[in-house]
C-alpha cells in the first residue's frame, strides 16, 4: 500500500479514537474473561474493524459539513485526497469485515450489540447532531456500548454490575470530551449549520458544565472500588490521586488562566481514561 493512502485510511477510520474504543472493550474483556483465548482477541480484531468503518462511515456521510470547518477541513474527503466513492468502499470494507468477524468468532450477543452500534451512530446521532445541541447525551451511548460488547466477549452477562457500572463511566466520561470541543469549536459548528451548546448556554455557563461533568466522570472511577472492579489499594489511591490532579487542572484551565490550553485538557482526560483501563487490566492481572 502507498504511504499516502495509508496515512489517508489512518485520518478516515480515526485511527487514535477507533483504537481508544477498542482498548476499552478489550479491557472489559480482560476482566470478565477467566482466561484470554485466540477467539478473544480476533473479537477484539472484530470491533476494531467495526469502529474504524463507522468512523469511515461518518466521515462519508459528514463531509459536506466538513468542508466548512476548520477543524475537519483537512479531512480526506473535504480535502480532496480521496473521491466519495473510494470512502464509501473503503468503510463497506472495515464494517462488513468486521461484522463478519463478529458473527463466526464472537457470541451472537456482540455481533448484536456491534450492529445496534453502528445503527445507533451512524443512523441515530449522525441524523441528531444536525437536528439539536444536546445530540451528545444520546451519542454517549456508542463509546459506552463497547463495553458490553468485550465484556460479552469474554464470557460475561450484560446484567453483570461491573460491566453496567463500567459502561456507565465511560458514558459520563465522554460528557466533558463532547462539552469541550463545543466550547473551543462552537463558531465552526454554526457556521457549518450544526446546534451548538453555545446557542443556549453562555462560556461561563458552559465551562460550569464542564467542570460538573468532570466531577462526575472523577467520582465514578473512584466508585470502581466500592462495585470490586478495583482491587489492589495501591491503584485506588493512585486513580484517587490522579482525579485530585485533574480536577486542579480542569479548574485552574477553566476558571482561572488567561489562556485556555485545550490540548493540554483533551490530553489530560484522554490520559486520564487510559490510566484507568491500564489500572483495571494490570489489577485483574494480578488478583486472579
Amino acid at each position: 500500500m502507498h504511504p499516502s493512502i495509508f496515512r489517508i485510511i489512518l485520518s478516515l477510520t480515526r485511527f487514535p479514537v477507533s483504537l481508544a474504543v477498542t482498548f476499552t472493550a478489550f479491557t472489559a474483556l480482560v476482566l470478565s474473561s477467566v482466561e484470554l483465548t485466540p477467539e478473544s482477541f480476533i473479537s477484539i480484531a472484530g470491533i476494531f474493524l467495526l469502529a474504524s468503518g463507522a468512523s469511515a462511515f461518518n466521515q462519508y456521510q459528514e463531509w459536506p459539513y466538513d468542508e466548512k470547518m476548520e477543524r475537519t477541513r483537512k479531512r480526506p474527503l473535504p480535502s480532496r485526497r480521496i473521491t466519495t466513492a473510494e470512502a464509501l468502499r473503503y468503510s463497506m470494507f472495515f464494517i462488513l469485515g468486521g461484522m463478519m468477524i463478529l458473527l463466526y468468532y464472537a457470541p451472537p450477543v456482540v455481533f448484536i450489540l456491534g450492529f445496534i452500534n453502528l445503527i445507533w451512530y451512524n443512523g441515530i446521532y449522525t441524523y441528531l447532531k444536525r437536528k439539536t445541541a444536546f445530540a451528545v447525551v444520546p451519542g454517549a451511548l456508542t463509546g459506552a456500548i463497547p463495553i458490553f460488547m468485550g465484556w460479552s466477549a469474554g464470557g460475561g452477562s450484560l446484567l453483570d454490575p461491573e460491566a453496567i457500572f463500567l459502561a456507565f463511566f465511560l458514558f459520563i466520561w465522554q460528557m466533558p470530551h463532547f462539552w469541550m470541543l463545543t466550547l473551543k469549536y462552537g463558531h465552526e459548528y454554526r457556521k457549518a449549520g450544526f446546534p451548538a451548546l453555545s446557542d443556549f448556554f453562555s462560556e461561563f455557563q458552559i465551562k460550569t458544565i464542564v467542570m460538573v461533568w468532570m466531577s462526575a466522570s472523577s467520582g465514578a472511577s473512584i466508585m470502581l472500588v466500592y462495585f470490586k472492579i478495583l482491587h489492589l489499594p495501591a491503584l485506588g489511591y493512585a486513580i484517587i490521586g490522579m482525579n485530585i490532579l485533574l480536577l486542579l487542572l480542569m479548574a485552574w484551565q477553566l476558571f482561572m488562566a488567561r489562556v485556555m490550553r485545550y490540548r493540554l485538557i483533551f490530553i489530560a482526560a484522554n490520559l486520564f481514561l487510559m490510566i484507568v483501563m491500564i489500572s483495571l487490566i494490570v489489577d485483574r492481572l494480578i488478583t486472579t
